[in-house]
Formats: structure tokens, sequence, C-alpha cells
């Protein structure tokens, strides 16, 4: 949520983030073994410096050598037999340095400290560093003002900068290893991770610019980008499979209004014709009108069943309601195939029941199918047609077979669809308008069935209506 008067920050690539994060570690450890070596540097100083203070001893209170106070010593009459790392010193008020006991340990060539009065404090004591009369280490120099001078205690610092060094070391190794594999774990986040996510980005782009041909790469692995490839190429496969779905609806769309419009203007037009004869007075005599008026009052009841037709299969486009019964479809289909030879006496009709066959439906519009498909199969035919009307018990199926001159295979598998005819110039003569397998699949879908055709040129035509028990 952005407020009035504040601006949005700057969306940063995951690869920059990753990359300001990986500095930020460093810069962190760097910082940290800054201080580490500092803190440790001023232990190991501290450290010296009680050394020098234990070493110093009682503050002197004169100014010359006699009164200047004396190292423990190692035995009767040697004073330097104590093995010592210490230097005592007196500095007099002119500056000279003037040193009664040097190291006895160690690099006995160490020389003394290099020191300034102006350095030294003018009353009590203090630590000081002081660089060394031989150029070599520095010394760690305690200093204690007296009347007429100062008592001096120096230590190497030798050992505190060869700790130091080593730890330095020690840390720039360790920070290096650990920038070399934060390194490469972050070559690995972006080779591996971040990558793929840009490939993404870039086929999202292409899809988004209408290019549906384009699939994600990396899909099929366990990782998640992989699995988010998977995702996004089977909504890639969905809307392409949902757009092409559309095309063809559109397509049969476009073609239903063409095959409506085409049923419906030859009525219209006979209409209009017969009325504007009539109005015109063309149609004076009795037996004329007689007959425009009969073939007026037939284009419209015509035109009234394609309309009754449409309603219907718009209503089980919609939800269907069905009234469900036990249907003894052995029964209804000796009903229908007794009221189709009585409509169609030149056809020959035939009913084959193994036994008593039910299934759960709406009765009314089950024998309106079976009627469709019947009345279909008389209608295109042919004269002379044997129409078979089969009961399998075992799987609540109808068959209704014929042995007419059938359809190509093409025009089969379309034969469901709405205005869809064997004969595409649509004449009068060869039936209707193309709506009863529509309305007959419409009702067994409703029912949940299915139904199949199956036809070939010179091979008949079986229709065949599989219910639900």
């Amino acid at each position: 949520m952005t407020f009035p008067g504040t601006s949005t920050p700057a969306r940063l690539s995951l690869r920059t983030r990753v990359l300001i994060g990986f500095s930020a570690i460093a810069a962190i450890a760097v910082v940290v073994a800054f201080v580490v070596t500092a803190t440790t540097h001023n232990f190991l100083v501290r450290q010296l410096d009680e050394r020098l203070a234990s070493f110093a001893g009682a503050a002197p209170v004169g100014g010359n050598q006699d009164q200047r106070p004396q190292l423990p010593t190692g035995g009767p009459g040697d004073e330097n037999s104590r093995p010592s790392d210490v230097l005592r010193a007196w500095v007099d008020p002119s500056g000279e340095v003037t040193v009664f006991f040097a190291p006895n340990v160690g690099d006995e060539d160490s020389g003394a400290p290099v020191l300034d009065v102006d350095d030294l404090p003018a009353q009590g004591n203090a630590y000081l560093n002081a660089p060394s009369t031989a150029g070599g280490d520095d010394f760690r120099v305690y200093a204690r003002a007296t009347p007429r001078g100062w008592d001096i205690t120096a230590l190497s610092l030798a050992d505190v900068t060869s700790a130091t060094q080593r730890l330095v070391l020690i840390e720039t190794i360790g920070i290096a290893a650990m920038l070399a594999g934060l390194g490469l774990v972050a070559w690995w986040v972006i080779r591996l991770g971040i990558a793929p996510m840009r490939r993404m980005v870039d086929a999202s782009s292409q899809i988004a610019e209408g290019d549906l041909d384009v699939r994600l790469d990396g899909a099929g692995g366990s990782a998640e980008t992989a699995q988010l490839a998977d995702s996004l190429n089977a909504m890639i496969g969905t809307l392409t499979a949902s757009l092409a779905e559309r095309e063809r609806s559109e397509a049969r769309l476009r073609e239903f209004v063409a095959d409506a419009s085409h049923e419906l203007r030859t009525p219209i037009t006979t209409i209009l014709g017969y009325s504007e004869l009539y109005r015109r007075g063309a149609l004076s005599k009795k037996a004329d009108a007689t007959d425009a008026w009969s073939r007026t009052e037939a284009e419209a009841g015509r035109m009234r069943r394609l309309v009754e037709d449409m309603l219907e299969l718009a209503k089980y486009d919609a939800e269907p309601a069905l009234t469900r019964v036990d249907v003894d479809l052995e029964g209804l289909a000796r009903e229908v195939v007794a009221d189709a030879s009585t409509a169609h006496p030149d056809n020959t009709f035939l009913l084959d029941a193994s036994g008593s066959v039910h299934a759960s439906g709406d009765s009314d519009k089950l024998r309106q199918a079976l009627i469709n498909v019947v009345a279909n199969a008389a209608e295109h035919g042919g004269s002379n047609v044997t129409v078979t009307v089969t009961a399998i018990d075992g799987g609540a199926v109808l068959e209704v077979s014929d042995d007419g001159p059938g359809m190509a295979p093409s025009v089969a598998a379309r034969a469901t669809e709405r205005f869809v005819r064997g004969d595409h110039s649509r004449t009068r003569a060869t039936g209707g308008a193309g709506l009863g397998l529509a309305i007959t699949s419409a009702i067994v879908e409703a029912h949940g069935g299915t139904l199949t055709v199956n036809s070939g040129k010179g091979s008949g035509t079986t229709v065949a209506i599989r219910l639900p028990r």
C-alpha cells in the first residue's frame, strides 16, 4: 500500500538482491574481524602492562643511581643471574637514557627504547609505546616520574605484534574462504534459481505477446523452479486448449447462426411471398387462395417446430429438469416400433429384445429420444428400409440400425451437432433441419449416458444409446 506523499521503492531484481546480501555479509565479516583483532591486541597489551607493573616494583624516591631500585637477583652477589626479558633504565631531566638492566633472554640485541622527555609524564606514571634504538620491534614502556627523572620499565612488543599478525592472517584466510564459499553459493543460487526464473519471465513475456507455442525449460525436476515450470506449462496447455475450444465454439456458433438463418429463411420467404401475392390481388381465384394459405400454414408450422426444437435445445444447455423413474426400455422400444410402423407404412420396423431392460430416467424424454432416432432412420434411410430396434440387457442399451444408404464417416462423426445433415443441399424432401439427433444427444447426456453413431456409405447406420442403470 502506498500512501500519499510517499514514493514506491525501486524494484530490485533477485540477482541484485543476492549480490547486495553477499556484499553485506562480506562487510560484516570484515568489521567483525577488525573488532576481534583490536580487542585481542588490546587484551595482549593489557597483559603486558600488568607484567610491566609487577617488574617495576616500588616507586623510587631519589635521583641518583644509588637510589634506583634493583631487580631481584638470582643468587648472592649476582644481580644479573636471573633470566628476564625486562629492560630497566633511568631517564634524567636532560633526556639521557641509562640502562642499568638489559634483557638476558631472547633477542639480546633488541636495543633500548627511544624516549623523548616531552612524552614522559610530569608526575605519576604512564604506559606508552617507544621505538627501539636497534630498529627492531617497539617497546612497551612503563614510565614513573620522580623528583630527579623517570624510572623506566620496558618489554618488547614482539610477541604481541607476532600474535596480532598471526590472528590477522588467520582471519584473512577465514574470511577469504568464507567469501569464496558464499560466492559459490551465490553463483549456485543465481544459476540454478534465478537464471531459470529469468527464462520463465522471458517466456511469459512471449506468451503475453500471443506466442502460445512457448514452453518453459527445466520442467520435470524436483526443484521449485522445475515444479513452477511444470505448473506454468500445464497452465499454458490449458490456456491453449481453452482458446482452441473457444475458436471451435465460435465457429460452431457462426455455423449454427448461418444454419438457423437458412432454415428460417425458406418459410419466411414463402409466407412473405404469398402475403404479397394476396395483397396485390394475384390470388383472386378461390383455389389459388386456398393453396396459398395451405402452403403458408405449412411453412408457419415448420418454422414453429424449428423454433420449438431450438428452445428445447436451449433448455438442455441450461439445467434440464428430469423426473426420474424406473423405465422399462424394452416396453418403451416396443411402443415406439408399433407407432413407427403406423406412421411409416412403407418401411419395416423390427424389435429385437433379449429380455427385460430397465434404467432410471425420465420416461417421456427417453421416449422422445428414441422416437427421434427411429424417425430419423425412417426418413433418411430411403424407401423400403428396415429399421431394427435392439434392447440389450446387462447394459441398458438401445440400438437403432437401418440398412439404408448410410453416411460418410466425416458426417457421422458430427451427426449429433446442430443443423448437421447428410444432405448438404437441405432440400425439403430429405427431412428436417438436422436437430433430431442433437436433441436426442442432449437428452441422453442429461441422463448421464452416451450416444454414438456408426455409419458408412452403403452400409447403413447404427445409433446406440447407452444409459446408466
